[in-house]
């Protein structure tokens, strides 16, 4: 089987014991391509879902499956319930990276799955996890690089979502298509935005995007894997040369 196989069948596992035991059920954290393939696996099947990665626009995302009795629009989990947990760090060294937290935690011997998004401060970082894991990092998370770490363990509930900077790019395009669009607000050439999306680099609106000539509309999320994510706010009148004057908003 293939890894994506093998997610799908254990979201059906899942599904299974939601349905049969009438019960809140729930993956590990998946990525953005993961995430996609579930979205499409239970788009008809079984809409009462919800994906939560500890913040609102969260990168990395645990799926879960409610119970009838469960509305999506009142998801909340008491602490003792939820499996997520918030690791705070504080770092010795002010220059540790994403990936140096990362590179020390899978050294650990983790696995990527039960680590979600990884927010870096100034003085250390704040890590959502599952809380299965977060004993063991209490008793061996101690270094990353060459700084020494003391982390302590809140509720996910306590997390202050980090503050989102973004700047306005006006941009002309010869037409609305996803290649197009990706060009224009990456500033990547257009065969390179073509290849991205064949190799599964391309999010639009959380699912993998897999047609360059996809149009795209107002209000729409573009995410490329490496180069960051944007939304398409406006198309407003043409060029002298015809070509659409579009605003996106950027993450920075």
């Amino acid at each position: 089987m293939t890894e994506t196989e093998l997610l799908l069948s254990l979201i059906d596992d899942k599904l299974r014991k939601c349905e049969d035991g009438y019960m809140l059920t729930h993956t590990h954290f998946l990525s953005l391509g993961e995430r996609s393939s579930a979205m499409a696996h239970l788009k008809n099947r079984y809409p009462n879902h919800v994906f939560w990665g500890g913040y609102p626009d969260a990168e990395r995302s645990v799926l879960f499956l409610l119970p009838e009795y469960m509305e999506k629009d009142d998801f909340s989990l008491e602490d003792e319930d939820d499996p997520l947990c918030l690791v705070r760090v504080r770092a010795s060294s002010a220059k540790l990276t994403h990936r140096d937290y990362l590179g020390a935690l899978l050294g650990l011997g983790l696995e990527r799955s039960v680590i979600g998004d990884i927010l870096v401060g100034e003085h250390g970082a704040e890590i959502i996890v599952m809380k299965s894991i977060s004993d063991y990092l209490i008793a061996n998370f101690e270094k990353a690089g060459s700084a020494s770490l003391k982390i302590t363990v809140d509720s996910i509930k306590n997390l202050e979502p980090p503050k989102i900077k973004t700047e306005f790019i006006r941009e002309s395009v010869a037409s609305l298509r996803l290649d197009n669009m990706l060009s224009a607000v990456f500033g990547v050439s257009r065969s390179d935005a073509v290849e991205a999306i064949s190799r599964g680099m391309v999010f639009l609106n959380d699912t993998e995007a897999t047609k360059p000539d996809a149009r795209i509309a107002e209000g729409d999320k573009l995410v490329l894997r490496g180069r960051g994510k944007a939304y398409f706010r406006e198309q407003s009148g043409t060029t002298r040369k015809g070509r659409l004057s579009v605003l996106f908003e950027k993450y920075i």
